[in-house]
């Protein structure tokens, strides 16, 4: 466009092109005229939000049913698991607490760690830290699914007459998270001790549930394990795409205790098996004889750890291996063939 200025010079304004503007982090401000990040950060469809409560996370929450399969062959607590309808109604009510107190902590975690995320390659693609959910929306979600999932705990106090202690028990299992997601997670044995205290409080939430006892050697065990479980999700996430290799005393240092891990919760389950309790309630010491399919379940995962790098995505290992579910399954078919023979 010519502009005419005094004394007969005329000047022409070039048009430059508009340069594109640069990434930002989650939260820093968009210009108005950027739609696709305005779009991006307000803009939160229904898959999105689900999305964030992680189901596939919910498996976790089988472990519930670890007391009732145990209780159900003990003659002396068999009457607590008589009425099918309301022991799949209290069960019901117990997985739907925990997977929604679960699914809060997922949101809270997402929203912590979402620059950090946006720079992973398997994480950079969490509605969250993709920027398809916003704080707006993130916010309300996890309160609203920590209310409706410590309502179904108090819920179930009141219609199994066991009072709250089951809600105590949620209460505990919801003060856990931000511990884990502020603190925690920064030490590799601490962050692996609050995730398997995590899994003990399903455990003995699911004999809360039903007003069964669980043997505390198998709360011991569902720890170790656990712990286990963690601790190699830590290592293999060193070998991520774009993550900082650990430090060798670090990386020594986990494979100890991996090593360490596995052996008791090994050694942990086979004196379990022949514990005079365990005895004494299932009339039987035949249990022993499912302590080989553990130990092929914690070499397979060691393996999964180590050889095939695919430890860094617990619930994905478990779904995709061929072994590690035929080899859960096996455990149990075992388990319930034997203490029904007894």
């Amino acid at each position: 466009m010519p502009n005419n200025r005094p004394g007969g010079n005329t000047v022409h304004r070039v048009a430059r092109p508009r340069t594109k503007s640069p990434s930002r982090a989650f939260g820093e401000s968009a210009e108005w005229s950027d739609h696709r990040g305005c779009e991006g950060l307000y803009a939160n469809k229904p898959l999105d939000l689900l999305r964030c409560l992680r189901p596939a996370q919910w498996l976790k929450n089988l472990l519930l049913l670890a007391a009732p399969f145990f209780a159900w062959f003990d003659p002396a607590q068999r009457p607590h698991l008589q009425d099918p309808v309301r022991l799949q109604e209290t069960l019901g009510l117990a997985f739907v607490a925990f997977a929604l107190i679960a699914s809060a902590a997922y949101i809270l975690n997402d929203f912590a760690d979402r620059r950090a995320d946006a720079r992973n390659p398997l994480k950079q693609r969490r509605p969250i830290a993709a920027r398809r959910v916003s704080a707006g929306a993130a916010a309300p979600l996890a309160l609203l699914c920590l209310g409706v999932g410590l309502a179904a705990a108090w819920r179930l106090g009141a219609y199994a007459g066991g009072g709250h202690a089951f809600l105590w028990l949620a209460l505990g299992y919801a003060a856990l998270q931000p511990l884990y997601t502020f603190w925690a997670k920064r030490f590799a044995e601490l962050g692996a001790s609050v995730v398997a205290l995590g899994f003990v409080a399903r455990a003995a939430g699911g004999a809360m549930a039903v007003g069964v006892r669980l043997s505390p050697w198998l709360l011991v065990c569902v720890f170790l394990l656990a712990a286990f479980v963690a601790l190699c999700k830590r290592r293999g996430a060193h070998f991520e795409k774009g993550a900082q290799a650990p430090s060798a005393a670090e990386g020594r240092i986990l494979d100890l205790e991996i090593g360490a891990l596995a052996a008791a919760t090994l050694a942990c389950y086979a004196l379990y098996t022949l514990a005079p309790q365990t005895v004494a309630n299932f009339g039987t010491e035949r249990l022993a004889w499912t302590v080989p399919l553990v130990l092929l379940g914690l070499c397979r995962y060691l393996r999964l750890t180590y050889a095939e790098r695919r430890a860094a995505q617990p619930e994905r290992a478990l779904l995709r291996d061929p072994w590690l579910p035929l080899l859960l399954l096996l455990w149990v078919a075992a388990c319930a063939a034997i203490l029904a023979c007894a």
